[in-house]
């Protein structure tokens, strides 16, 4: 694959591949922590941990990974997907309902600075050095 693949993709299409992208690593991690939890005694004890842990890590790769995507603009691209992402999120966790709004708010807020984080991380680049 090549280095620079995706500096012709215009800057939307970036956010909107890293952001489908985040969403099937957030599915295959949902998988991993079932098997987690399916090996445990009780499988129903700390799902709730579970979910806010993929929450977590898919917040954060979503920043990084939007971020390296990112051509000159790393932190904006990192920063929009995690955001395209975070509103999908949301929507849906509205949809479905459950919890009360202040634990919603919290989440949300808590999943954008993670991911602002990540794209934080994923915007720096490498100093080369002289020999």
């Amino acid at each position: 694959m090549p280095k620079h693949m995706f500096e012709k993709v215009s800057f939307s299409a970036r956010c909107a591949i890293c952001a489908g992208i985040s969403a099937l690593f957030a599915f295959v991690c949902c998988l991993v922590m079932a098997a987690i939890a399916n090996a445990s005694d009780d499988p129903t004890k700390n799902l709730t941990l579970y979910g806010e842990i993929c929450y977590g890590v898919t917040m954060m790769f979503c920043g990084f990974l939007g971020a390296k995507m990112g051509g000159e603009k790393r932190f904006a691209c990192g920063a929009v997907s995690s955001g395209v992402l975070l509103l999908a999120i949301v929507i849906s966790s509205f949809a479905l309902g459950g919890n009360t709004f202040a634990r919603k708010f919290v989440l949300a807020a808590i999943g954008a600075l993670i991911a602002s984080v990540g794209a934080i991380l994923g915007s720096k680049t490498k100093k080369r050095r002289r020999r």
